[in-house]
Formats: C-alpha cells, structure tokens, sequence
C-alpha cells in the first residue's frame, strides 16, 4: 500500500493512543468568569497528560459574534479563521498586571466584593449565561488594551508584528467587527454587515477603507483580541506538547450568511442558497443549517487556496483537526433561500483537488485530520479517505449491522477515532433512558404517542447494546441485571450507568480503530446533549455546563478508573 499522503503522528504509526474530548465553554472552575478559558483548557491538558493521554479535543473555538454573545453556536461562527475571544483569561493577560495606573484600578475592580459577586453567579449558574459573561469580559479586554497601548515597549512590537503577520484577512475582519459594533450600539440593529447601511457592505470599497482609517484605534482593538486568544491558545498547545498528539482541534463546515467571512470575500460563496442535508428516517423533514455553501467555481478559479489558508489557520497549534461534515470535499446538501430541504439538491465540489490540498496542509502542519463522515456518506468516499490517510469518526451508536446489531470491536477500522457520542446526540446515560426523546416530546417537537414508540424503540436499543458488552466480556452479571434494572426505572442517578459508560468505552477500546476519545460528559455521567438538533431558543444549545467543576472532575474516581481502562486496554493493544 504506498505511503498516505496526510500526516500520520509517529505514535499512531507505532500503534495506537486515546484522550478526551470536551466542551470548552462547559468547564467550570473556581477562577474562572462564568466560561470555560484557555486556563481552563491548559489545566484540563495537564491532568490528560498526566493520566497518559494522547490527545484533547475541544468544539470548535471559532469567533462568534461580538455584539450578541447569545448567537453562541460554535458551528455557526462570524469567522473560521480566527478565535473567540470570550476564552481568554482576562487575569493571565500580561497587561493585567502590569504596573501602572489603569492595571491597578481594573484589578481592584475586579477584587471589589461587587465584581466577586458577579462572578459568583455567573460561575455557579447551571448554563453559560454568554451575554452576562460578554458584560464583564469586554470592558475588561478594552482596558488590557487601553494598557498596551499606553506603555508600549516590547509587547506593542510584538503585536503590531501579528497585526501584520495577519495581512488583509485579518485587517477585513478586525474592520467588520468594528462596524458592526458601531452600528448594533447606535441604532439597535442586529448583528451583521446585512443591516448596514449599503455603503459599507462591500469590504474593498472607499468608504469602508474611510471608516476603518477614521476609526483605526477600534479596528485595532479587534486585531488585540485575536492576538491575545492565539497567544493564549499557543501556551495550552505548548503544554499540551506533553501528549503524543496534542490539541485536537475542530473546523466548523461554514459560517453564518451575515459573517465576518461572506463580508470580507462574498464570491467565494453561494449568497442564495444554504447547506443541510436531506430528509432521512433520523430526520424526515430534512435540515437546513442556514450556513451559505462556499461557491464550487470560485474553488476552482483560485486554484484552492482560500481552503489551505484556512486549514493552514486551523492547523495552528493543533496536534489533530476534525473536519465537520467532511463529505463538503466532494458534496454539499444546497437548499435555495425560501425552500425546504425536501426541495434541495446535491452540489458536486472539487474533490481530489480539495483532498489534495487537506493532505499536503496535514502533511505540511504536521496535524492528523480527523474526518466527521457520519450521516449519508457516497459509496467508495470512505475508502478515498483512508487511502489519504484521513481518519474515520465512528460512534459506538452507530455502529451497528443492517439488523440494528452493534457491531464488534473488530468491525471497527483501523484508522479511525472511536468515540461514544458527539454533540448532536444524546450522552450515553442520556441515551440510555431517552432523555433526548424527553426533550423533544416536553418542547412540542414530538407528539406524546410518537416519543412513546420512540422510547419503546430506544428500549430495544439498549438492550442490544448492553447485551452486545456482556457477549464481549465487558459486563458482569451483576452489572448486566443492574443496568437493566436501571433502565427499566429510568432513573436519573448517574452512579447508576457509570458500569454502562465503562464498559462501553472498553470496548471501543478493544477495537483496531488506533484513536479512542473518552467524552468528558459520558465519564462524568452528564445526561443532557449540549446541543438538540431542530432546535433554536426551544432548548439551551451551546449553554449546559458541567455538573462538576474541574477539581471535581481531577478528582473524580469514576474518571481515573475510566480512563485506566481505556488507557491499558488501548496501550496494551488488547485489540480483538
């Protein structure tokens, strides 16, 4: 077989590692301000290492809009290229403590019994209350910039010298951002460069250049923010130089139409139609992601490079990159503007120009890519991928035969991330007493006699899995009957199904796949998905944290003795 062409770490060369993967924004900690941080993430990465990890995954960290922290989607960003700045951790920031006059009097602020109750709540409130948090992180960040831009001196150089490394890309973002806080504050518009007067909606015009010259200090400030989360970001991946791949990044499969990017380069993209994918048993409706698909042609015309500097963009500090939806290589779901997604089409793309750039940007990054090829992927795709070198992402849910069967360890490809669920489903202890179909039915998506067949089928389901785990050695007795048990009650204790957890990261474990990632939500025994697709202000996408803060979760028995498991099974390659 000759060499892949994407990047292979030598430890999945050799054989094989495992690591977590986690939501970013659902850390709590006791120092944090009512978000999970870069802080956060870097402390995470020690305890990973430390447990003998190979890898950590976190959502997508792509900025989202400013003006409205609430549009908090990470697969819905303003930009692909560069970073939310609600991550950084306002009191790791150099300028925090520097030694002058407005450092002091923010740090005082922020030591006022006030403030510390402020943030008291937002780190105690059960969802991440985006708004409240902007509240306190931006005027702080304006300041920490005031800062930078009083003293000068070295680190002025240095970011003026990233400003510049940023080019056009960046300066195009930092002017959009800018405008459109200008116009969200002064006339209550909504976010994005479609409310705006028609002057500025075209990025290369004389009047955009105008405004961003007469407003520099502010475009620079933008430009601040973007600095501070890569530097940021920089020293998790640095620590996470300690594993043997590292960060494992994810690369959402667009933006928003009323995005810094559509702004910044709008015939690199299809303005009248939308991506989404087709009606199907799991969705009988179809979807329709209101993400504009990039315009084939344009791909085409500029020979790919807007896609290498975006993977290029992405790759940095990265050990591994996830491609969402990386079926987008070869095809889009397009739905034109005002149908329904019964009404859309599939629309071919450049594929093996597109591949070709992915590896050569693996290769040249040094970054594994990881593949999301779940839903209705095109005969021989998968194939082409692994031929690449392109890992699989396979989730034990479904991972079954035409039966309905799960499928053994064995069944599992060899270059491939298993993993038991994935942000759009149901954790594992969720799954297991259908709390996902709960959700629906008490928000009016499913009506009551459908979600009970729903969960008389979920019913069905589980036992096959637990059934498949005691076939594979992976449940006791004691623990089978106890599980069922469980399940037949539907009770809400997480204690509970922990045997369920276990014993199916176990057997993912077992598997030929070389990566194996432990969800944090499935290992802490959380019930509730983050995000419920179908859905927008009728469930809390993007919000739920954690039931446990960090120091519990370093702490967490359940966690360590997961995570030996997975770890000596993976390790001692108990493949079967």
């Amino acid at each position: 077989m000759p060499r892949p062409s994407a990047y292979l770490p030598p430890a999945l060369e050799r054989g094989r590692t495992w690591g977590f993967g986690l939501n970013l924004y659902a850390l709590r900690s006791k120092r944090n301000w009512g978000i999970g941080d870069f802080t956060d993430l870097r402390d995470f990465v020690r305890y990973a290492a430390g447990m003998g990890a190979g890898i950590v995954g976190v959502n997508p960290l792509h900025v989202l809009h400013y003006v409205e922290p609430e549009a908090a989607s990470p697969y819905a960003p303003t930009s692909r290229y560069f970073r939310n700045p609600l991550y950084i951790d306002i009191e790791a920031v150099p300028e925090y403590q520097a030694r002058d006059e407005r450092s002091a009097k923010l740090r005082a602020h922020v030591a006022s019994s006030e403030f510390a109750e402020t943030l008291a709540a937002l780190r105690s409130a059960p969802a991440v209350a985006y708004r409240a948090v902007a509240a306190v992180k931006w005027p702080a960040l304006e300041e920490l910039y005031a800062v930078l831009r009083e003293r000068r001196g070295e680190r002025w150089a240095e970011f003026r010298a990233f400003a510049e490394r940023g080019g056009e890309r960046l300066e195009r973002f930092a002017i959009y951002e800018a405008i459109d806080g200008s116009y969200a504050r002064e006339e209550g518009r909504i976010r994005g460069w479609l409310t705006w007067p028609s002057e500025y909606r075209d990025a290369s015009s004389d009047a955009v250049k105008q405004w961003a010259e007469q407003e520099r200090r502010r475009v620079d400030y933008f430009k601040f923010l973007q600095w501070v989360a890569d530097e940021q970001l920089q020293n998790v991946s640095r620590e996470a130089a300690a594993l043997s791949i590292g960060l494992y990044l994810d690369l959402a499969v667009g933006v928003e139409l009323n995005s810094a990017d559509v702004w910044s380069d709008p015939s690199a993209y299809v303005l009248d139609e939308t991506i989404g994918a087709p009606p199907d048993p799991l969705g009988p409706f179809g979807q329709n992601w209101g993400l504009p698909p990039p315009d084939p042609l344009a791909l085409l015309r500029e020979g790919g490079a807007t896609f290498a500097e975006l993977l290029a963009a992405n790759m940095a500090h990265a050990g591994a990159l996830r491609l969402d939806h990386v079926m987008a290589l070869m095809r889009l779901f397009c739905i034109p503007q005002g149908k329904t997604a019964g009404e859309g089409t599939y629309v071919a793309y450049p594929f093996d120009e597109l591949l070709a750039i992915a590896a050569a940007a693996s290769e040249r990054a040094r970054c594994l890519i990881v593949g999301e090829d779940l839903g209705n992927v095109p005969p021989g795709f998968r194939e082409r991928l692994e031929s690449e070198g392109i890992f699989s992402y396979r989730l034990l849910l479904f991972e079954r035969d035409d039966d309905g069967n799960f499928r053994p360890p064995s069944a599992y490809p060899e270059l491939a991330l298993a993993t038991g669920t994935t942000h759009d489903l149901p954790t594992l202890s969720g799954w297991a007493i259908a709390s996902d179909i709960d959700a629906r039915e008490r928000i009016g998506l499913l009506p009551v006699e459908v979600a009970a067949v729903e969960r008389q089928a979920r019913r069905i389901e589980v036992s096959r899995l637990i059934d498949a785990l005691r076939t594979w050695g992976e449940l006791d007795e004691p623990a089978f009957e106890a599980l069922h048990r469980a399940i037949d009650t539907r009770h809400r204790d997480a204690q509970a199904y922990d045997p369920l957890v276990r014993a199916a990261y176990r057997f993912m474990a077992r598997s030929a796949s070389r990566l194996v990632l432990v969800q944090l939500d499935d290992a802490i025994g959380e019930f509730d998905q983050v995000n419920l697709p179908g859905t927008f202000s009728e469930y809390p996408n993007w919000r739920r944290k954690n039931s446990l803060d960090l120091d519990e979760i370093v702490r967490d028995p359940r966690l360590a003795a997961l995570s030996t498991d997975v770890r000596d099974r993976v390790m001692g390659g108990l493949a079967k």
